[in-house]
């Protein structure tokens, strides 16, 4: 039943991942300043982490159809720390707080998360997923999801982080 409520909240949420993913003119204060090239590069903390991170450039090295649009291969994605803890603060709130949503509780878009973390993005995505116990079948089922897939395939995104708490996962994916 869980992948099936994924399918279901990918269908109705796949307008929403994709609509986040590009910067729309909002005025973003940042403690940063504009073009700060700052590493925060990394290699991730964890297995679990570093899987998904070789499946994410898996899928991006040999391409795949996302829904019905065939998405050439693209470059690789490298690990950011500040978006890792990003998806793990999110995933958590959501297994804390048995709720399943891009807005935070608080209001808060992905976005909004990225900047307050002190990310400086210039676009970003992020896929949510519930109901999975390990990271093949939650990356199955976002490859499977056309809005999820198109983040995981989108030549834009530079950096990703990943993290899960409980049975709630979530990938971020940026570029500055």
């Amino acid at each position: 039943m869980k992948p099936l409520k994924l399918l279901l909240t990918a269908c109705c949420l796949s307008f929403i991942v994709y609509s986040c993913k590009k910067d729309t003119g909002s005025a973003v204060i940042n403690p940063k300043t504009p073009g700060d090239t700052t590493s925060t590069a990394a290699t991730p903390a964890d297995s679990s982490q570093a899987k998904m991170l070789q499946l994410v450039n898996a899928a991006r090295a040999k391409g795949c159809t996302c829904g019905t649009t065939a998405m050439p291969p693209v470059n690789p994605l490298v690990w950011n720390t500040i978006l890792a803890q990003v998806a793990l603060a999110h995933s958590k709130d959501m297994n804390d707080n048995n709720y399943f949503s891009h807005t935070g509780l608080d209001g808060s878009t992905p976005g909004d998360r990225l900047t307050a973390a002190g990310y400086i993005w210039t676009s970003y995505g992020e896929n949510i997923a519930e109901g999975y116990s390990d990271v093949s079948s939650v990356m199955t089922g976002w490859l499977q999801s056309e809005g999820h897939c198109k983040n995981i395939m989108d030549a834009g995104f530079k950096e990703m982080g990943s993290g899960s708490d409980g049975a709630y996962w979530t990938q971020d994916f940026g570029s500055r």
